[in-house]
Parts: C-alpha cells; structure tokens; sequence
C-alpha cells in the first residue's frame, strides 16, 4: 500500500496493527550525458514498488528524492542537501512515521552517497524513539545476479555503468540515449576501495565527480548495458528487497 493514498483514520488502524513502514531515499543528480538526472530516484522507487506489491500491512513512503550529492556539483542539473540538513531530513521524516505510532522502519537507499547519513541518522533514530529501524541500499542486493549475467569487466557497474543504465533501458528506455554513452571505468589504487557497485568498498575513498578529471561525469561502461540484464537485476534486487521486509514485517 502507499503511504499517500491512506486516510488518517485508515493510517491510524495501520499503526496499530503493527504494520511496516518501508522508506525510499535517492538522489536528483548528473547521470553522464545518456543518462537523466532522475536516474536514482526512478530506480529506487521502481524496485520498492515492486518489492512491496501485494504485501499485507506494509506501506510505502514517497521516495526522498534528493539526498547528499555534493560530489556531482560541477555538473549542471545536480540537487543536494548539505551533510547536516541531509540528517535532520532523514530523522524528521522517521520522527513523523513514528509519532504516529509506526515502530517498524526499513529505510532503502538508492545512491551511494546517502549511504552514511542513512546509517548515522539510523542508529541515532534507534536510541532516540525506540523503534526497530533497518537500512538497505538496494543495489548492493543484486551482487548475485551481477555476478553471473554481467557483460562488462571489473568496473563497468559504477556510476551510471552497466548496473543503472541496464536498468534504466528496461524501466525508461525513452529516457535513455544509448548513442551518448563512453566507457569510463575508475582504477583505483587500493583493491579494498569500492571498484564497482560489487566489487570493493572495505576501504572508504570518498568520490569527487569533476568535469576536469571525469568529463563525463560517469564510472563504469554503460555501452555493454541491455534492457534484458537490467529486467534480470530489477527482478533480483526486488525479490530480495521483499524478503527483507518481510523479515522485518514478521518481527
């Protein structure tokens, strides 16, 4: 069910009945030049959407389309919150959801950059009002099926890569201009640094976008990207979304 459609009454019955309440967090922000600023925000929408389908007592929130984006801000298009006002909107929103009795809380990430503030905003959330709070960056769930169907080496599934732009050819061709798309894969220098979506990420180098250094904007290979791999990986981060909340749910 989504959060927006529920009258107070009916919004007051859910709570006491102990429902779920799963979260979206993304971004407006620069995707390259083939892909559209909404690139996170439609993709996390879509896989809490369908991750959430025809679950009884779990909502679903409007997605928190901007987040923390200050890396990306040389490009034109980019919306971000400062790291403070990013954290005070987060513990808001829960704030909200749980003063009105809601205690079960999965917060879904949709852009690396948010990952932080998520999980500090989570753990202060937790002390502070009492209730069970998760978080999950939803594309983190689909290094399975990366793993086995993914075209590209090493690299290629980073910002607006193969991962995303596969995606978006399956949910938004029509917004997608595969004639623009560049291989720009990252090398970075430690092994435990994030090398792609599912490769790496023990070593923390926070990423600065640049139009001097990274022209395009982008990091990984986009041009091996298909609307049949990005079904595959939407169906994948989906399936395993759902059995989180359901977890949750049965808590």
């Amino acid at each position: 069910m989504l959060w927006e459609e529920l009258s107070w009454p009916k919004h007051e019955k859910m709570a006491e009945s102990g429902a779920t309440v799963v979260m979206p967090f993304a971004a407006i922000e620069q995707h390259g030049p083939h892909n559209p600023v909404a690139v996170d925000t439609c993709l996390a929408t879509s896989v809490c959407r369908k991750a959430t389908d025809g679950l009884e007592n779990v909502l679903l929130t409007p997605t928190m389309w901007a987040g923390l984006s200050p890396h990306h801000m040389e490009f034109p298009g980019t919306l971000t919150f400062s790291l403070e006002t990013y954290i005070s909107v987060i513990q808001d929103l829960v704030r909200s959801v749980a003063r009105h009795g809601y205690k079960k809380v999965l917060l879904v990430n949709g852009h690396g950059g948010n990952v932080a503030s998520l999980q500090a905003a989570a753990l202060s959330l937790k002390h502070e009002l009492g209730i069970t709070i998760w978080m999950t960056t939803y594309f983190r769930l689909g290094d399975k099926i990366a793993g086995e169907v993914r075209h590209g080496e090493i690299g290629s599934m980073g910002h607006s890569g193969e991962f995303e732009t596969s995606m978006m050819l399956h949910l938004r061709p029509d917004l997608v201009e595969m004639d623009k798309a560049e291989k720009q894969v990252w090398k970075r220098p430690h092994a435990l640094m994030t090398q792609d979506m599912h490769k790496g990420g023990l070593l923390n180098a926070p990423a600065d976008f640049t139009r001097q250094t990274k022209p395009l904007g982008t990091s990984g290979d986009p041009t091996v990207a298909t609307a049949e791999n990005g079904a595959k990986f939407h169906e994948a981060t989906a399936e395993r979304l759902r059995d989180i909340i359901q977890t949750l749910a049965a808590l």
